[in-house]
């Protein structure tokens, strides 16, 4: 009877413990912030924001990711899941704790965190990489070749260790890259070979969403903006933008009173409509031009150098035989 007591005591100071643990262990990275260390500061002003809006999500987010930085790795999960929890369209803390897992080589948790994050937010092209590089760790290569190839929709940069530090580690690289080469060598063709409606729609775009016109004076497409500092006139098919230069072309004018003489216009593209580039000289580095001059008689034909006059003999002076 009393072994039976106290086993049950035994169970319950146990179980007492299980329970208060992880309450003690809460927030625990508190005891060690420095008011003096930058980051410690920045920790301390997110957790002054979180007591005003406690249920900022990216607040959490972001103080998870100070907090992994010092190693408190189940503090930092725990944010993270708040902030998961929080806002549910929001792919970044999902990511973010399936990068705890992997610097803690729990390659499961990693690759079950990255899929809910691209699951979320399809468009997380590091969560992709991340995905297959988690599949490969725990040698899943279908899975992870799978992922990897998702992630090389926009550029493959990912591959690049100068940006990505776990590309260094990865051994699918070449395999990824050759197997998914005519796919992408097909999405680089596409802007060259398509036939859009609006060829420079993406220019447009780039310059401000300003219609930046083939020919001087054409009518402006409906519904283009145009800007308050562009010449506009009224043409034969309505408003038209006489001139737009590319954003960042334009030169300033001389302030008033200064001694920079005016300098003529310089043309910003060509007139094919391209872009000059901003590094191009204004000048040949051999000099201007020297003019020409036509010979008398000779009307619109080509060029000829002017003579060179003869110098006339001088008569001979005193004691010259």
């Amino acid at each position: 009877m009393k072994v039976d007591r106290r086993a049950r005591f035994a169970g319950a100071l146990a179980l007492c413990a299980a329970l208060a643990w992880p309450l003690a262990a809460r927030d625990v990275y508190r005891g060690f912030l420095d008011p003096g260390n930058p980051q410690h500061r920045a920790t301390l002003d997110l957790l002054e924001r979180l007591e005003k809006t406690p249920n900022d999500a990216s607040l959490h987010n972001d103080l998870a990711c100070l907090i992994a930085r010092d190693g408190f790795w189940r503090d930092a999960l725990r944010e993270f899941g708040v902030a998961a929890k929080l806002d549910k369209a929001d792919s970044r803390p999902l990511y973010n704790a399936g990068l705890v897992h992997a610097m803690r080589g729990e390659w499961g948790s990693a690759a079950s965190s990255f899929r809910k994050a691209v699951s979320r937010g399809p468009g997380n092209w590091a969560g992709w990489w991340m995905l297959g590089f988690a599949e490969e760790q725990r040698g899943n290569e279908g899975a992870a070749i799978a992922a990897y190839k998702t992630s090389l929709r926009v550029d493959t940069s990912l591959f690049d260790v100068r940006r990505n530090p776990f590309a260094a580690r990865t051994r699918l690289k070449g395999r990824v890259l050759l197997e998914s080469l005519d796919a992408r060598v097909y999405r680089l063709a596409l802007p060259a070979a398509e036939q859009m409606a609006q060829p420079d729609l993406v220019t447009s775009f780039q310059h401000g969403h300003v219609a930046v016109l083939a020919v001087s004076g054409a009518p402006v497409p409906a519904g283009a903006p145009v800007p308050e500092d562009r010449a506009a006139k009224l043409g034969p098919g309505g408003p038209v933008i006489t001139s737009v230069p590319p954003v960042g072309m334009s030169r300033p004018a001389p302030p008033p009173g200064s001694s920079v003489s005016a300098r003529p216009a310089i043309p910003t593209v060509t007139r094919a409509n391209e872009p000059i580039p901003s590094d191009f000289p204004e000048q040949s580095p051999a000099g201007p031009v020297p003019p020409r001059r036509v010979q008398p008689g000779q009307g619109g034909e080509e060029d000829a150098p002017a003579p060179v006059p003869t110098p006339t003999p001088r008569p001979p002076g005193p004691g010259v035989g």
